[in-house]
């Protein structure tokens, strides 16, 4: 049986690394058995926010962790993809890219953004 990919947008990789359990437990199952989707852009801004709450070290370390999954770069057709999503649902620029990989590769998108709220294929965690 094939199971679905996911694709995990930048705060639940941020949350992941930091250890929260909420987001770990969620998640660890789902790095086992699907196939995790990282957008280029999510790498960006998770080594940004690794590197501020912790160090240059550890935004490296998760940079080698997300290279392990399969990557989505931003090509020409993904940002036009990303911008046609931006003009239907009014999503930020990132947000945006992010969506459109998932959508590219028919994956729940997994998010604590609740800008990504009620849209499809979209699994939001509530922050606690």
């Amino acid at each position: 049986m094939i199971t679905p990919p996911y694709v995990l947008d930048s705060s639940v990789w941020v949350e992941f690394f930091l250890g929260n359990d909420t987001v770990r437990n969620l998640i660890i199952d789902r790095l086992r058995a699907n196939e995790i989707i990282v957008p280029s852009v999510c790498a960006f801004e998770v080594a940004l926010a690794v590197e501020r709450r912790i160090d240059a070290e550890a935004a490296r370390l998760v940079a080698a962790n997300m290279r392990e999954q399969r990557v989505d770069a931003l090509t020409v057709d993904r940002a036009l993809q990303a911008a046609s999503i931006r003009r239907e649902y009014k999503l930020a620029m990132a947000d945006s890219i992010v969506y459109a990989a998932a959508l590219a590769h028919h994956a729940t998108l997994i998010t604590q953004d609740i800008d990504f709220e009620g849209l499809p294929d979209v699994m939001y965690l509530r922050q606690r």
